[in-house]
């Protein structure tokens, strides 16, 4: 009843939908694909930055002054947490790292995990940027919602057949805006053939026979010892800041690449990062505050 009668409630809601529609729209007239604005429109990108300068500013602005009488403003105060891209690259590296190194030290072997969306969610072709005939109109968000259901049904699978993994989920757009995920998990030798099962037979039980599906749905790679976080580093950074990388997947700047993904996935609501196992971030953080 609070929010029902806030008007600042219903507006933030009103343009949270207003930016979705606008950019559903635009996939809808293949204004989002490789040729053209890769990953959102770049209507959505360029208000995502208009919004991000108007919050700097913001900050900027507004000093605050602690019990010494120290004076910061909240930009400064914000650029000491994960709020800065650099920040939050480090700490999700540094998670990363600390998997990996748990892993060694357990004999576990590393996995590379990417997974796809049916064709029916992808609005243009990869290759030729031209519209896909079987896209149902379908939006990133269901895209989300559908490999979220499908890791779910995963888990379950694992947990009745008694496979622990433990890792790392990056969400990343395709060129048109559909998400996929990839996955960096550890886990017991024994138990990872087994796994690498259950999540390609649960990734083609929808729409499983289509052409390519075998190929693009569910693909695998095994880590070299000592080498899984580096290899999983080139897609954090794509993500966040574009730091270390010249060019992504189709040629762009990588710079620039990151904006596009920072606005489609604020746009969408679409959780990046995800880690898989292991205790809550916050026990990280205090932690590493010990001498």
């Amino acid at each position: 009843l609070a929010r029902l009668k806030c008007s600042l409630w219903w507006r933030r809601a009103l343009r949270k939908q207003q930016r979705r529609c606008i950019e559903e729209t635009g996939r809808d007239l293949n204004l989002v694909n490789v040729n053209d604005g890769i990953y959102a429109t770049d209507e959505t990108v360029n208000r995502r930055k208009q919004q991000r300068a108007r919050n700097r500013a913001m900050l900027e602005s507004v000093k605050a002054v602690n019990e010494l009488g120290q004076e910061y403003t909240l930009q400064e105060l914000s650029d000491t947490s994960v709020s800065k891209p650099e920040n939050r690259r480090h700490e999700l590296m540094t998670r990363i790292a600390g998997f990996e190194k748990y892993s060694l030290d357990k004999g576990h072997v590393g996995e590379f995990w990417t997974v796809t969306c049916p064709s029916k969610y992808h609005s243009a072709h990869s290759k030729s940027g031209r519209v896909n005939k079987k896209f149902k109109g379908l939006t990133p968000r269901d895209g989300q919602k559908y490999l979220a259901k499908t890791w779910a049904q995963v888990r379950a699978e694992f947990a009745r057949q008694d496979i622990k993994i433990y890792g790392f989920r990056v969400a990343e757009p395709q060129h048109d805006g559909t998400p996929h995920w990839h996955l960096l998990v550890f886990m017991s030798p024994s138990q990872s053939v087994k796994a690498r099962e259950i999540y390609q037979a649960y990734a083609l039980k929808e729409d499983g026979q289509e052409r390519g599906a075998l190929m693009y749905r569910f693909d695998y790679k095994v880590m070299n010892a000592g080498g899984a976080a580096g290899y999983i580093a080139k897609y954090i950074a794509k993500s966040i800041d574009g730091f270390g990388i010249e060019e992504d997947l189709f040629g762009n700047c990588a710079a620039t690449a990151s904006e596009r993904v920072d606005a489609w996935a604020s746009t969408w609501g679409i959780r990046q990062f995800q880690q898989i196992g292991g205790h809550s971030v916050t026990v990280w953080r205090e932690l590493r505050r010990l001498e």
